[in-house]
Protein backbone atom coordinates (compact mmCIF):
# COMPACT_ATOMS: atom_id res chain seq x y z
CA UNK A 1 0.00 0.00 0.00
CA UNK A 2 1.14 3.39 -0.84
CA UNK A 3 2.06 5.45 1.70
CA UNK A 4 4.69 8.25 0.43
CA UNK A 5 4.70 9.91 -2.86
CA UNK A 6 7.73 11.84 -3.90
CA UNK A 7 8.16 13.86 -7.26
CA UNK A 8 10.77 16.09 -8.80
CA UNK A 9 8.73 19.03 -10.70
CA UNK A 10 10.67 20.13 -14.23
CA UNK A 11 10.15 17.86 -16.57
CA UNK A 12 7.86 15.41 -14.47
CA UNK A 13 5.04 17.28 -12.37
CA UNK A 14 5.52 20.62 -14.40
CA UNK A 15 4.17 20.90 -18.11
CA UNK A 16 5.69 22.62 -20.93
CA UNK A 17 4.67 25.66 -19.64
CA UNK A 18 5.65 25.01 -15.91
CA UNK A 19 2.72 24.85 -14.97
CA UNK A 20 1.26 22.64 -12.15
CA UNK A 21 -1.61 20.11 -12.92
CA UNK A 22 -4.91 21.67 -13.12
CA UNK A 23 -6.33 18.57 -10.95
CA UNK A 24 -3.58 18.62 -7.99
CA UNK A 25 -5.70 20.25 -5.43
CA UNK A 26 -8.56 18.16 -5.62
CA UNK A 27 -5.84 14.94 -6.19
CA UNK A 28 -3.99 16.28 -2.72
CA UNK A 29 -6.91 16.48 -0.71
CA UNK A 30 -7.75 12.60 -1.87
CA UNK A 31 -4.33 11.73 -0.63
CA UNK A 32 -4.73 13.70 2.52
CA UNK A 33 -7.76 12.10 2.86
CA UNK A 34 -5.95 8.78 2.56
CA UNK A 35 -3.47 9.44 4.73
CA UNK A 36 -0.91 9.49 1.96
CA UNK A 37 2.16 12.09 2.40
CA UNK A 38 2.89 13.64 -0.32
CA UNK A 39 6.60 15.23 -0.83
CA UNK A 40 8.34 17.59 -3.66
CA UNK A 41 11.79 16.72 -4.36
CA UNK A 42 13.28 19.39 -6.57
CA UNK A 43 16.44 21.18 -7.34
CA UNK A 44 14.39 24.62 -7.42
CA UNK A 45 15.01 26.65 -4.10
CA UNK A 46 12.07 26.64 -1.29
CA UNK A 47 11.01 30.42 -2.32
CA UNK A 48 10.35 29.41 -5.77
CA UNK A 49 8.28 25.72 -4.84
CA UNK A 50 6.26 27.37 -2.33
CA UNK A 51 5.37 30.21 -4.36
CA UNK A 52 4.39 28.02 -7.45
CA UNK A 53 2.50 26.18 -4.78
CA UNK A 54 1.07 29.12 -2.84
CA UNK A 55 -1.59 27.67 -0.79
CA UNK A 56 -1.24 24.30 -1.13
CA UNK A 57 2.23 24.84 0.22
CA UNK A 58 1.21 24.47 3.81
CA UNK A 59 0.29 20.87 4.10
CA UNK A 60 3.46 19.85 1.28
CA UNK A 61 6.92 18.91 2.48
CA UNK A 62 9.60 19.97 0.57
CA UNK A 63 13.10 18.59 -0.48
CA UNK A 64 14.56 21.97 -1.78
CA UNK A 65 18.06 22.41 -3.70
CA UNK A 66 18.33 18.80 -3.88
CA UNK A 67 17.92 17.86 -0.87
CA UNK A 68 20.25 21.02 0.92
CA UNK A 69 17.38 22.15 2.42
CA UNK A 70 14.14 19.72 3.65
CA UNK A 71 10.74 21.74 5.13
CA UNK A 72 8.18 20.01 7.20
CA UNK A 73 4.84 21.69 7.57
CA UNK A 74 4.79 24.07 10.62
CA UNK A 75 8.68 23.31 11.17
CA UNK A 76 11.70 25.08 10.94
CA UNK A 77 14.30 24.06 7.57
CA UNK A 78 16.89 21.06 8.12
CA UNK A 79 19.84 23.14 6.25
CA UNK A 80 23.10 21.76 4.98
CA UNK A 81 25.61 24.66 3.94
CA UNK A 82 28.61 24.44 2.34
CA UNK A 83 31.72 26.00 3.71
CA UNK A 84 32.66 29.15 2.25
CA UNK A 85 36.20 28.05 1.27
CA UNK A 86 34.65 25.48 -0.65
CA UNK A 87 32.61 28.72 -2.24
CA UNK A 88 35.66 30.57 -3.08
CA UNK A 89 37.00 27.95 -4.68
CA UNK A 90 33.86 27.14 -7.12
CA UNK A 91 34.22 30.87 -7.28
CA UNK A 92 37.93 30.82 -8.70
CA UNK A 93 37.36 27.69 -10.76
CA UNK A 94 34.07 29.15 -12.28
CA UNK A 95 36.33 32.15 -13.96
CA UNK A 96 37.82 29.70 -16.43
CA UNK A 97 34.24 28.62 -18.01
CA UNK A 98 33.35 29.95 -21.13
CA UNK A 99 29.86 29.47 -20.91
CA UNK A 100 29.09 28.82 -17.51
CA UNK A 101 27.95 31.00 -14.44
CA UNK A 102 27.38 30.09 -11.05
CA UNK A 103 24.21 30.81 -8.78
CA UNK A 104 24.33 31.09 -5.18
CA UNK A 105 21.56 29.71 -3.68
CA UNK A 106 20.99 30.80 -0.02
CA UNK A 107 17.58 30.29 2.05
CA UNK A 108 16.29 33.95 1.70
CA UNK A 109 18.38 35.31 -1.59
CA UNK A 110 19.67 33.49 -4.56
CA UNK A 111 22.73 35.85 -6.26
CA UNK A 112 24.37 35.35 -9.35
CA UNK A 113 27.20 37.67 -11.41
CA UNK A 114 26.58 40.43 -13.94
CA UNK A 115 26.58 39.21 -17.38
CA UNK A 116 25.52 40.39 -20.84
CA UNK A 117 24.36 36.95 -22.22
CA UNK A 118 20.82 37.42 -22.80
CA UNK A 119 19.81 33.16 -22.87
CA UNK A 120 21.66 32.64 -19.29
CA UNK A 121 19.41 35.37 -17.98
CA UNK A 122 16.43 34.07 -18.81
CA UNK A 123 17.13 30.37 -17.84
CA UNK A 124 18.36 31.41 -14.38
CA UNK A 125 15.29 33.45 -13.97
CA UNK A 126 12.92 30.47 -15.08
CA UNK A 127 14.21 28.53 -12.29
CA UNK A 128 14.80 31.24 -9.66
CA UNK A 129 12.87 34.23 -7.90
CA UNK A 130 14.29 37.66 -7.75
CA UNK A 131 18.07 36.71 -8.16
CA UNK A 132 20.17 39.59 -7.06
CA UNK A 133 22.48 40.27 -9.54
CA UNK A 134 25.81 41.44 -8.45
CA UNK A 135 29.51 41.91 -9.94
CA UNK A 136 30.77 38.95 -10.18
CA UNK A 137 33.91 39.58 -7.07
CA UNK A 138 31.00 40.45 -4.67
CA UNK A 139 29.99 36.95 -4.81
CA UNK A 140 33.03 36.44 -2.47
CA UNK A 141 31.26 38.66 0.22
CA UNK A 142 28.05 36.96 0.42
CA UNK A 143 28.15 36.16 4.24
CA UNK A 144 24.37 34.45 3.97
CA UNK A 145 25.24 30.57 4.16
CA UNK A 146 24.63 28.74 0.40
CA UNK A 147 22.32 25.46 0.83
CA UNK A 148 23.99 24.68 -3.17
CA UNK A 149 26.08 26.57 -6.10
CA UNK A 150 23.81 25.41 -9.14
CA UNK A 151 25.76 26.24 -12.45
CA UNK A 152 23.92 27.58 -15.86
CA UNK A 153 25.85 26.35 -18.51
CA UNK A 154 24.04 27.14 -22.07
CA UNK A 155 26.81 24.96 -23.81
CA UNK A 156 25.45 22.07 -21.38
CA UNK A 157 27.37 21.33 -18.40
CA UNK A 158 28.75 17.93 -19.41
CA UNK A 159 31.20 19.07 -21.79
CA UNK A 160 33.15 21.58 -19.79
CA UNK A 161 31.57 22.43 -16.71
CA UNK A 162 31.35 19.45 -14.86
CA UNK A 163 34.87 18.24 -15.92
CA UNK A 164 35.88 21.50 -14.37
CA UNK A 165 34.54 21.01 -11.22
CA UNK A 166 35.31 17.96 -10.50
CA UNK A 167 38.95 18.50 -11.13
CA UNK A 168 38.36 21.08 -8.42
CA UNK A 169 36.55 19.17 -6.39
CA UNK A 170 37.13 15.96 -6.70
CA UNK A 171 34.79 13.62 -4.93
CA UNK A 172 34.56 15.59 -2.01
CA UNK A 173 31.04 17.30 -2.44
CA UNK A 174 28.27 16.32 -4.86
CA UNK A 175 28.40 17.26 -8.51
CA UNK A 176 24.73 16.56 -9.81
CA UNK A 177 24.16 17.17 -13.59
CA UNK A 178 20.53 18.34 -12.96
CA UNK A 179 19.40 19.69 -16.33
CA UNK A 180 20.16 20.53 -20.21
CA UNK A 181 21.77 23.76 -18.98
CA UNK A 182 22.11 22.74 -15.00
CA UNK A 183 24.98 21.43 -12.66
CA UNK A 184 24.33 21.47 -8.78
CA UNK A 185 26.91 21.72 -5.91
CA UNK A 186 26.18 20.29 -2.98
CA UNK A 187 27.90 18.64 0.88
CA UNK A 188 28.32 15.03 0.20
CA UNK A 189 25.53 13.21 1.25
CA UNK A 190 23.47 15.63 0.03
CA UNK A 191 20.97 14.38 -2.31
CA UNK A 192 16.73 13.79 -2.82
CA UNK A 193 17.64 10.13 -2.13
CA UNK A 194 19.21 10.88 1.29
CA UNK A 195 16.62 13.50 1.77
CA UNK A 196 13.77 10.68 1.05
CA UNK A 197 15.35 8.10 2.93
CA UNK A 198 15.44 11.02 6.04
CA UNK A 199 12.16 11.26 5.19
CA UNK A 200 10.68 7.48 5.68
CA UNK A 201 12.50 6.89 8.37
CA UNK A 202 10.94 9.51 10.32
CA UNK A 203 7.64 8.34 9.31
CA UNK A 204 8.13 4.50 9.29
CA UNK A 205 7.25 4.58 5.91
CA UNK A 206 9.35 1.48 3.80
CA UNK A 207 10.82 2.09 0.10
CA UNK A 208 8.07 -0.74 -0.33
CA UNK A 209 4.98 1.78 0.37
CA UNK A 210 6.92 4.50 -1.80
CA UNK A 211 6.19 5.99 -5.29
CA UNK A 212 8.52 8.12 -6.75
CA UNK A 213 8.64 10.30 -9.82
CA UNK A 214 11.86 11.75 -11.51
CA UNK A 215 13.40 12.71 -15.33
CA UNK A 216 17.23 13.82 -14.76
CA UNK A 217 20.25 12.56 -13.08
CA UNK A 218 19.21 14.56 -9.98
CA UNK A 219 16.35 12.25 -9.15
CA UNK A 220 18.33 8.76 -9.76
CA UNK A 221 18.97 8.85 -5.72
CA UNK A 222 15.51 9.25 -5.02
CA UNK A 223 14.04 6.50 -7.37
CA UNK A 224 16.44 4.20 -5.94
CA UNK A 225 15.04 4.46 -2.68
CA UNK A 226 11.16 3.77 -3.65
CA UNK A 227 9.98 0.11 -5.08
CA UNK A 228 7.57 2.24 -6.89
CA UNK A 229 9.74 3.85 -8.98
CA UNK A 230 8.76 5.90 -12.44
CA UNK A 231 11.20 7.23 -14.86
CA UNK A 232 9.34 9.88 -17.41
CA UNK A 233 8.81 8.85 -21.03
CA UNK A 234 10.81 11.65 -21.30
CA UNK A 235 13.75 11.33 -19.51
CA UNK A 236 17.64 11.07 -19.73
CA UNK A 237 18.22 7.04 -20.41
CA UNK A 238 20.29 6.71 -17.56
CA UNK A 239 17.25 7.35 -15.33
CA UNK A 240 15.05 5.09 -17.62
CA UNK A 241 17.50 2.89 -16.62
CA UNK A 242 17.27 3.61 -13.08
CA UNK A 243 13.56 3.30 -12.71
CA UNK A 244 11.29 -0.10 -12.41
CA UNK A 245 8.83 1.97 -14.54
CA UNK A 246 7.73 4.21 -17.26
CA UNK A 247 5.39 7.44 -16.62
CA UNK A 248 3.60 9.28 -19.59
CA UNK A 249 5.57 12.31 -20.41
CA UNK A 250 4.89 15.39 -18.34
CA UNK A 251 3.76 16.90 -21.35
CA UNK A 252 0.78 14.32 -21.08
CA UNK A 253 0.37 14.71 -17.30
CA UNK A 254 1.99 11.53 -16.56
CA UNK A 255 2.48 11.50 -12.32
CA UNK A 256 -1.37 12.46 -12.43
CA UNK A 257 -2.63 9.65 -14.71
CA UNK A 258 -0.03 7.12 -12.65
CA UNK A 259 -1.31 8.04 -8.88
CA UNK A 260 -5.43 8.31 -10.71
CA UNK A 261 -4.84 4.35 -11.66
CA UNK A 262 -2.40 3.15 -9.14
CA UNK A 263 -4.76 4.32 -6.15
CA UNK A 264 -8.37 3.77 -8.34
CA UNK A 265 -9.03 7.50 -8.38
CA UNK A 266 -11.16 8.69 -11.72
CA UNK A 267 -9.41 10.92 -13.04
CA UNK A 268 -12.15 13.24 -14.80
CA UNK A 269 -13.97 13.38 -11.18
CA UNK A 270 -10.78 15.57 -10.23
Amino acid sequence: MIQLIATDMDGTLLDEEKQLPAQLPALLEELYRRDITFAVASGRSHMMLTNLFGELAEEIIFICDNGACVMYPHEAPLLHSLPKDVIHQILDACRSLSAGVPVLCGFHHIYYPENDNAAMQHEIQRYYRDPQVVPYDDLYAVDEPILKVALCDTNGPAKESYPVMHEALGDAYELLISGDCWMDIMCKGVTKGAALQGLQERMGITPAETMAFGDYDNDISMLQHAEFSYAMENASERVRQQAKHIAPANTKNGVVRVLCETLGIHMESL
